[in-house]
């Protein structure tokens, strides 16, 4: 990671840069509006508009309007080999991670190649270390990151006394808050709370309109194709016409990925329609206040 300032400058003075943590990242420009493909680029700084940052991503866009039409993902998913029944079982029993199979998903295994992307950037060191190891011959090995095994974690905490709150905080988007309790803790004392947990993430490839597309797990699918892993485990399930897939808001619109040339994920490791960028890194922060409130009536 690389920090830069941005602090408030006196008059007459070149104004710094906010402090702020980034990292190196891959922008499939080709695909992303004009506007977002150069504020990209400027790593998320609208006050940043350089001709080159225009050209680039003209060039991409040009690069994705040359392609044929269409696209053949008639051999993308092929059913999960013997050699992967016990982690299946396990992943089966694993709190977290029954759940998907309830909702209908199912173990398969996916060419990345043909998947399509739904999100327009990756943090390419976060995939370097998520499938850093990985073995490209042992496909329960690929499993075990693809599709990892629930495990309990310790969430990072601290409480602040000054302001009487629990503070929770991560470089993972999945910390969630996911239910609340309240209970007698001792005679005359009860106690009331939140629950908090880093929720387990897969690799997802929904079918929906036809199209397969990754839901869950761009790292590491960007981790295994660099590393020239092309088949991986996942969970697939179908999705209907009108259902939700329960997307994270800041996607390519649907027009991208469901249009006539949709990006694939191949395409983050193409120069023609992607490029390098710095991006600023994500934090999920969970604070849980507590109040003592005085009011009239």
């Amino acid at each position: 990671m690389t920090l830069t300032k941005d602090l408030a400058a006196p008059p007459n003075e070149k104004p710094l840069e906010l402090l702020t943590r980034t990292r190196p990242a891959r922008a499939l420009l080709g695909w992303m509006q004009r506007d977002e493909a150069i504020k990209a680029q400027a790593g998320q700084r609208a006050d940043i508009q350089l001709p080159e940052y225009e050209e680039r991503a003209s060039r991409a866009r040009m690069a994705v309007a040359a392609r044929p039409t269409g696209i053949d993902q008639t051999s993308l998913i092929r059913e999960a080999p013997q050699e992967l029944q016990e982690h299946i079982g396990a992943l089966r029993q694993a709190p977290g991670a029954a759940q998907y199979f309830q909702q209908g998903w199912r173990v398969c295994v996916a060419d990345l190649r043909m998947v399509c992307a739904l999100q327009p950037t990756v943090f390419t060191d976060q995939a370097v270390e998520r499938t850093l190891g990985v073995r490209p011959d042992d496909l329960t090995n690929i499993a075990a990151i693809s599709l990892p095994i629930p495990v309990t974690s310790q969430l990072p905490s601290l409480f602040d006394q000054a302001k009487q709150s629990w503070i929770l905080s991560s470089g993972n988007p999945n910390l969630r808050i996911v239910g609340n309790w309240s209970g007698q803790v001792q005679p005359g004392m009860a106690g009331f709370g939140f629950i908090v947990s880093v929720l387990p993430s897969f690799v997802q490839v929904a079918s929906v309109s036809n199209r397969y597309v990754l839901r869950d797990g761009y790292h590491r699918a960007y981790g295994f194709l660099r590393a020239g892993i092309t088949t991986a485990p996942v969970l697939t399930r179908e999705f209907g016409p009108f259902e939700d897939l329960g997307l994270q808001p800041g996607l390519l619109p649907p027009a991208a990925y469901l249009g006539e040339r949709p990006p694939l994920l191949t395409d983050f490791l193409n120069e023609e329609v992607s490029g390098d960028v710095i991006l600023p890194a994500l934090q999920k922060t969970i604070v849980i206040p507590g109040l003592e409130l005085t009011t009239l009536g």
